[in-house]
């Protein structure tokens, strides 16, 4: 009877998808300010066994099918802390922990739903962005003048 009543409640709370693998793209700016990039979130993370650093969370992306979106791996991560531990070879990890907080970065790697930690397999970080970038109007954009 225990065994049922066990099962239900998973069934219910959805303890089943904890175990699911989700490919994400996180975004954002390691060290930046809510001020400097109005993000959509401000967390906390963890490069590695490193120290707890700010993080203007601009993007969650999931690359690959399933139930979960990006608000969904936000929403779950946003009362831990901190929200993402990032853990990977010293060479990506390093990538990360050198940003300055004027380079946006593009982490890409393996979650589980309901998990803070975030497997790295690929960085990517932007050129330094030192002023806004002016939209081109529509005659700048289809006739190049």
């Amino acid at each position: 009877m225990k065994t049922l009543l066990l099962i239900a409640l998973a069934a219910t709370v959805g303890i089943g998808r904890i175990a699911e693998r989700v490919e994400v793209r996180i975004e954002g700016f390691l060290n930046a300010t809510r001020e400097e990039i109005h993000p959509w979130q401000m967390f906390q993370v963890r490069v590695g066994e490193g120290n707890l650093h700010p993080f203007a969370l601009t993007n969650v992306i999931v690359l690959n099918g399933g139930p979960a979106t990006g608000g969904d791996i936000v929403a779950q991560v946003q009362p831990i802390r901190p929200n993402f531990i990032f853990a990977g070879g010293d060479d990506i990890l390093e990538k990360i922990r050198t940003a300055k907080p004027n380079e946006m970065l593009h982490i890409t790697g393996y979650t589980n739903i309901g998990s803070q930690w975030v497997l790295v397999n690929r960085v990517e970080r932007s050129a330094p962005i030192v002023e806004p970038t002016p939209s081109p109007t529509l005659r700048q954009k289809f006739l190049g003048f």
